[in-house]
């Protein structure tokens, strides 16, 4: 068995004795590669060529290398986006406690993955990646969230020194309009209501598990009106979060990492008392799809999209998310005359830049601050 070549500094495999040789080097301050396949010898002489121009501050003995031998390489080494994808999404999937959201993640690498999961990651053209975006048909939000995503399956493959280059980067970001706020107006809620206690009353007594489903979203909106939480955080919660002595839900791991606890208004605490008193557990699907939902799960009944846009729908209101919920929350503390620092206490907001977007709501205390402009009477 021949020795084991002794290590040269910038000379590596990509993977461990596959007899394929890399140079690492900077060029302009950046860190780059080049391939030299299976001429080991090659790749030291080119090393250490570079480390003698740079002693001896001769900058034409220095070897150079571009972007495009950078990719030329990866070409050459065949790496799929496949693999970048798969890398990613069990990266993901393997930290549920760091990344909070499971669901949207995986379905964007998912679509990113059947596009172009067939092309070599170094051959995408930032053209190519802007062209799909658009072609999504998605809000500019949305795709700037495929956007992000995209990037960080780049970014994971550089982590891993699996590519060079990351396309996405120069794919011109989405303008979004975030001057309008939605949020349920009054009379919106009073039709929603309308629509959710109708059914309650409907129900006969031959239909007590449907009356009790029907009450749990009653209770489900009240808890979001009233605590202004983000659907996770309030569809994560677990009995022992909740403190009815204290009257305050304590979240211990939220979107921002940090822990919040958030007063109970009376009407949430009611809301509490009646979820309390009728426990209800999520059905499984099949045999091999079992409910996973916490034993002491405060909200046991699943997700809410079905009932949630099936009443909007009944109740003729439009455009309005769960989300928009805590904009509620938010904007009717703005124009309540709370203030921002306030705000940005009571829905967890991570600065106060955050919590300045509802200050345009207060709409009362705005108009009372103009009314000092009006022309005194008697006046000309």
């Amino acid at each position: 068995m021949g020795r084991k070549p002794s290590q040269v500094e910038g000379i590596y495999e990509r993977k461990e004795g596959s007899g394929f040789w890399y140079a690492r080097f900077r060029v302009g301050g950046k860190l780059t590669r080049k391939s030299f396949g299976r001429d080991r010898a090659k790749a030291v002489a080119y090393v250490e060529k570079s480390r003698t121009g740079r002693r001896s501050g001769d900058r034409a003995a220095i070897p150079t290398a571009t972007v495009a031998d950078s990719v030329a390489d990866e070409l050459a080494s065949g790496v799929l986006l496949d693999e970048l994808c798969t890398g990613l999404l069990n990266h993901i999937q393997s930290r549920p406690n760091v990344y909070k959201d499971q669901l949207n993640p995986p379905c964007r690498i998912e679509r990113i993955r059947k596009a172009f999961g067939h092309r070599q990651a170094a051959s995408l053209k930032p053209y190519e990646i802007s062209d799909w975006l658009e072609a999504l048909g998605t809000k500019p939000a949305t795709m700037n969230r495929y956007k992000a995503m995209f990037s960080a399956v780049y970014r994971y493959g550089k982590e891993r020194d699996k590519v060079q280059v990351n396309p996405v980067r120069d794919v011109k970001q989405q303008r979004v309009n975030n001057t309008m706020i939605r949020y349920l107006l009054p009379k919106e809620e009073t039709r929603l209501r309308s629509v959710l206690n109708s059914h309650i009353a409907a129900c006969g007594p031959q239909n007590e598990r449907l009356k009790k489903h029907l009450i749990h979203r009653v209770c489900e909106l009240d808890v979001a009106l009233g605590t202004g939480m983000r659907k996770g955080e309030q569809y994560n919660l677990r009995w022992s979060d909740v403190d009815f002595t204290r009257r305050v839900i304590v979240l211990k791991d939220t979107k921002n990492g940090t822990s919040r606890t958030i007063p109970m208004i009376d009407d949430v605490i009611a809301a509490m008392r009646v979820l309390k008193q009728m426990p209800l557990v999520r059905k499984p699907r099949s045999m091999d799809r079992p409910n996973n939902t916490p034993q002491d799960a405060v909200f046991s009944v699943g997700d809410n999209k079905k009932w949630w846009y099936a009443t909007l729908e009944e109740a003729k209101i439009k455009d309005l998310r769960w989300h928009d919920l805590r904009h509620t929350f938010c904007s009717r503390l703005a124009q309540s005359g709370a203030s921002l620092k306030l705000i940005q206490e009571a829905a967890g907001h991570k600065t106060i830049q955050m919590a300045a977007r509802y200050s345009h709501m207060d709409q009362t205390t705005l108009h009372n601050a103009m009314a000092v402009l009006n022309r005194k009477k008697g006046t000309a």
